[in-house]
Order: C-alpha cells, then structure tokens, then sequence
C-alpha cells in the first residue's frame, strides 16, 4: 500500500510561526496568502492589481467564489462534467469507475470481498491524499485506512491554511475508485493549462523514479524552460515519456472544452498505453506559490484575464446542481 496523506505538520516550537501551526489559520486570508508569497520568494506581492502569474493566483484565492469554481474541486462533480464533455465531442476519455463512496471506511470494509484487488481511496475534497491499494501485493491494512479515513473526512490545511475555498465547497466525502495503470507508482500524467479555453501549455510528469521530473511544453509540442529544477532540460530525455501526437492533440481539445467557463484552470490526464484517463481537474495549481521564472511568470500572468466577479452568469444553476446530492458507487448500487 502506497500512502500518502498530505504535508507533515510541524513540531513545537515550530508549530508556533509555521503555516500549518495552529495560529496562522486565524489571521485574515489577505494577510495569510501575503505571508505565504513572502516566504515563498522573500518579497511583497500585489494582489490588488496583480500582473503575473503568481500575482493573479494569490487574487483568485483571495476573491473568486462564483460557483463554477466550487464544483471544479468536487473530484466526482469534475468527472461527470468530463465525461460529458468527452461525450459531447465524442472523443474517447476514459474516466476512472467510483466503486464506493462515503464518509466512514469501515462501510467499505464490509463489502471488501466484492473490491478488485487493484484500487484508489481518496478524499473527494482535497488535494495531495491518497492511497494506492494492490492487495495481490500485500494484504489491506484496513485498520490503517479507517485511520487515514476518520482524518481525511475533516477540514484540512486547503480550505482552513491556504484559503482555497473551492476545496471547502466540495462535498466532505471519501471516494474508492479503480487504479490507473499495472505499475506500483502513479502513472505518468499529462497537465494542461488553459486561460479562458484555450490550452497555452502543458507539463509531463516522469514518475517513473522516486522523484518525480518534470517537462514543459507548448501546445505544439515544442518544449521551454520553466525555472522547475526537477525539470527535464533536454528533448532527448522526454522522448521516453512523451505521448504520440494523436493522444496529445486529444487532450488538448478535452481540456480546450472544459476550460471554456473558466479563466485559468488545469485539466489533469493520465496516459497509460493508448488509453487517456480523466485525473482531475485544478484551480489553486500549488497555491501559485511554486518555482517559475520571471519570463514565464509575466508571460502567462499577460494571458490571464482575471473575471469581472460581479457579472451573472446564466450558468450558476448548472455549477449548483453538479454538487447536489451523494453520488452512490458501482459497489453500491
């Protein structure tokens, strides 16, 4: 069993000037989210007229709370919108089946005998929590996991450290679905990023090794430098994992119609052979707090175009009801 349950929270003293301590959460987000910027790149932001990348992701955190953006963070509200936009424009997708969905994993446990013997428990309003269950390797350990069960249900670090309030719109549930992939890690995933439906790049993630790597690409294929350290730095090296140009230009017209409500969002694949898979989809990307260089800092902040937050949006019933209700597994059913 491949586990892993999000950041580790520090230790007295530490605790005590440490974000995910237990006094940083009651500061006011705007000063929370600047503190966060500070010590990330040791400088001040300006979130009130933000112009680059990291800037504008700092405003979306800070202001955004139209609705479309609370579904994008429910993972079963984001593969039932995906599975009717793949539908829609009839390209293939496949999209990982829910076998079980709740919020105490020893429900799940009482029909274990019917799981597969290959599968995924996440929480379905989070980020970074998962694990990875091949029980033809090694037996559940269903203590284990009702034990990382009873603490992923809660309100975490997303909604109540960072301020992502998408994360706290989603439904507090638990979610087993099947596994991607016959390896042991996460297969290799396909990221692309869009601003206002049009993909403007897309990152490749080796997990093949412990570390994952990292290359970055323009939608033709052509790679750039992101200032990631962990990136591959040569198109010789990404031609191991690089999908063929059939399976690429795919998941760009999938992500091109999925991103069409939205002014920045990630839409996230797997690839595994010549299937794609649906991973989900990400508006926070990091908290716009990770390592990007100032040339593509200010390039993709120029192609963000932050929305107008007081303008209707004939939508809003459609956002609401992908988020209603307690969608029931195939174990379930």
């Amino acid at each position: 069993m491949i586990v892993r349950s999000g950041p580790k929270l520090p230790r007295y003293p530490l605790a005590l000037i440490h974000p995910l301590g237990p006094l940083f959460r009651h500061l006011p987000l705007s000063l929370r989210r600047h503190l966060l910027f500070l010590r990330a790149f040791g400088k001040w932001g300006n979130f009130r007229n933000p112009r680059t990348f990291r800037e504008k992701a700092q405003w979306r955190t800070i202001n955004d709370r139209r609705p479309r953006l609370a579904f994008a963070q429910d993972k079963l509200a984001a593969k039932e919108y995906l599975r009717t936009i793949a539908s829609t424009l009839g390209e293939p997708l496949r999209i990982p089946n829910t076998l079980w969905v709740g919020r105490d994993i020893r429900e799940l446990e009482a029909c274990s005998h019917r799981l597969p013997p290959r599968w995924v428990l996440k929480p379905n309003h989070s980020a970074g929590r998962y694990a990875l269950i091949d029980s033809t390797e090694t037996p559940v350990d269903w203590k284990r996991l009702c034990a990382f069960g009873d603490l992923w249900i809660e309100r975490d670090e997303e909604e109540q450290v960072m301020g992502h309030w998408a994360y706290g719109q989603a439904r507090h549930l638990l979610i087993a679905e099947e596994r991607v992939g016959m390896g042991a890690p996460l297969p290799n995933d396909f990221k692309v990023s869009c601003f206002d439906g049009v993909p403007r790049y897309f990152f490749w993630a080796d997990r093949s090794d412990e570390a994952a790597r990292y290359a970055f690409f323009n939608p033709d294929g052509t790679s750039f430098i992101w200032g990631d350290p962990g990136e591959l730095r040569s198109n010789a090296a990404t031609s191991t994992i690089l999908p063929t140009d059939a399976i690429r230009e795919r998941m760009l017209r999938i992500s091109a119609a999925a991103a069409q409500p939205f002014d920045w969002i990630r839409v996230d694949f797997y690839v595994e052979g010549n299937d794609v898979w649906f991973g989900e989809l990400t508006l926070y990307g990091a908290g716009g707090l990770y390592l990007i260089d100032h040339t593509n800092n200010e390039r993709f902040g120029a192609l963000w175009q932050l929305p107008d937050l007081k303008a209707p949006d004939p939508r809003d019933g459609e956002w609401r009801a992908l988020l209603e209700g307690t969608p029931k597994g195939t174990l379930q059913r």
